[in-house]
């Protein structure tokens, strides 16, 4: 009974923290001065590195040549395909669409890199190829006030109910970071919607430090960024978001989470490190006192987890429903007894071999 209190009292000052840290985030947004100028859209190039996505280019395109208000140029960067996709950019004389061929270097990172250099605006949007955005996104972005990075919202759709776990996942990933920022600085950003100047981007990137990595391209800027002092702005939910799926299983899912967690340790962010830890601590002391109550006192076990789940849906009540995902908590205590057993997946998963769109990673 007294690890058990233990637990649950540690477990409770943590989300409380996290509660308050997010709430001190939205209380300091709101305070912000409107008066800086905003991003014009003409000062915007978005550039799209792509490997083999032809079926995605194809759904991105459509999308582009319906936009009322376009920004200044779409920069799609080819990273060697040979699905045929660059057929798809014939016929475009009259839209601000390019596309640019990699020829000697390779790697998502690279194409980026050669994407922002070729740039004539003094910002650029990184998008992924397998995005879907609103019709009101541009309208939105050109709200934005000036920063040298702006990490903007993804959501991941779910097609199945076992993907609501994936979602869960990211969710809380993006809770923890939303209530860092409140208190000090992002601690994570997605590449897939990412709104950098150029001239801090081409001052601070520095692939050849982490060039064995193929990817990683968006927490090694973030993390680049914040050592040289660059202002950085995580912006609200919902706002300038795009959506991707969910991965298509269990086996992709636990790839993408495992090249996720694997390039967490090269970053030396000891905020970061710290929450994976306090993560892992939690997870692991979980799955030790369910074992032992499930061989002491099945009753209690009951009751523990009963407890810690109604803790959790209280708590990150405000956060799921800011997020406007309130459905997700439902499965808040099924993913609380899956995930201690995740975490043990991912740590054996640092020492195998991983790959990333047919590439050694």
């Amino acid at each position: 009974m007294f690890w058990f209190n233990c637990f649950i009292v540690a477990y409770t000052c943590f989300l409380l923290f996290l509660l308050l840290s997010y709430t001190q985030g939205l209380i300091k947004r709101s305070k912000v001065e409107k008066t800086a100028l905003p991003i014009r859209l003409e000062e915007i190039t978005v550039v799209i590195p792509f490997r083999d996505e032809k079926e995605n280019l194809a759904h991105l395109l459509n999308q582009i040549k319906d936009i009322s208000t376009p920004p200044a140029k779409f920069l799609f960067v080819d990273d060697h395909s040979s699905d045929g996709g660059e057929a798809l950019f014939e016929n475009m004389e009259n839209q601000p669409i390019a596309l640019l061929s990699m020829k000697d270097k390779t790697g998502k990172k690279e194409a980026i890199y050669a994407g922002v250099s070729q740039a004539k605006t003094p910002y650029v949007l990184c998008w992924d190829a397998d995005i879907t955005f609103s019709e009101g996104y541009f309208k939105e972005l050109s709200t934005l006030a000036k920063h040298s990075l702006i990490i903007l919202p993804v959501s991941y759709e779910s097609k199945w109910f076992f993907e609501w776990f994936f979602e869960v996942d990211v969710a809380l990933a993006n809770y923890i970071n939303h209530a860092n920022a409140g208190i000090h600085r992002p601690v994570i950003c997605s590449g897939a919607n990412l709104l950098v100047e150029k001239e801090s981007y081409l001052e601070v990137v520095s692939l050849d430090s982490h060039k064995h990595i193929a990817s990683g391209d968006d927490a090694f800027l973030l993390r680049h960024m914040q050592q040289a002092n660059k202002s950085i702005e995580l912006r609200a939910l919902n706002q300038c978001e795009v959506v991707t799926a969910n991965p298509s299983s269990i086996g992709a899912f636990l790839q993408q989470r495992s090249r996720w967690f694997g390039k967490t340790f090269m970053l030396k962010d000891k905020v970061l490190n710290a929450y994976g830890l306090i993560q892992l601590l939690f997870a692991l002391s979980f799955f030790a006192l369910l074992l032992f109550l499930f061989c002491a006192d099945p009753i209690l076990l009951l009751k523990f987890w009963f407890v810690k789940s109604l803790i959790e849906t209280v708590l990150l009540l405000p956060f799921f429903y800011a997020l406007r995902k309130t459905k997700l908590l439902t499965i808040l205590p099924i993913y609380g007894l899956i995930f201690p057993i995740y975490n043990i997946v991912l740590l054996s998963s640092l020492f195998g071999k991983k790959e990333w769109k047919g590439r050694p990673i």
